[in-house]
């Protein structure tokens, strides 16, 4: 379904106040990396703030979509996405990468987080499992799993690759972030 001109200047501007929220959180914590939440910032706003069948108020619907940030150093644009979404307040940004606070990478303690994400590669198997799992229980649930570029020289992306292609596990959706 095509975006309204109105619908697609409303998810620019919340991609606009994300990238200064992620930016004032990282400089915050004097620690991250900003470019990689920097370039998925579409990719993310898009998936959550219109696209997925997700809400925070029945968090654990079996037949949810799920999103793997494979690149998981993009944690920050993730967290931002999350809190838009009712998962925790926004303000929660400030806590970044400080004791207590949101992880540097995705982690199953932060709310909405379907999977921890840092080491590279391993994200898109695990996606590929997930919507291996809800084909077999026949839910309409989709996964996206968002990977770095550089991950793509992971041999197990490949076989996952495969292995959705052999399994036609249309539920899965894997995004590659060019960056």
């Amino acid at each position: 379904m095509a975006l309204t001109a109105q619908r697609k200047a409303e998810l620019e501007e919340l991609c606009r106040r994300f990238r200064i929220d992620v930016l004032t959180a990282i400089h915050g914590a004097q620690s991250g990396h900003p470019g990689g939440s920097l370039s998925v910032c579409e990719i993310l706003t898009y998936l959550y703030q219109e696209h997925m069948n997700l809400d925070a108020a029945d968090a654990q619907n079996p037949d949810r979509d799920r999103l793997v940030l494979s690149k998981g150093h993009a944690a920050p644009m993730l967290y931002r996405n999350l809190a838009e979404k009712g998962f925790f307040p926004a303000e929660d940004m400030a806590t970044l990468r400080k004791m207590g606070g949101l992880a540097g990478h995705p982690n199953l303690h932060c709310p909405g987080v379907e999977m921890p994400g840092g080491p590279l590669g391993q994200g898109f198997p695990a996606a590929q499992g997930m919507a291996m799992a809800l084909k077999l229980q026949g839910s309409p649930a989709k996964v996206y799993a968002i990977l770095g570029d550089g991950e793509l020289n992971e041999g197990q992306c490949w076989e996952a690759a495969m292995f959705t292609a052999a399994k036609k596990l249309t539920n899965c959706v894997w995004l590659i972030d060019w960056n």
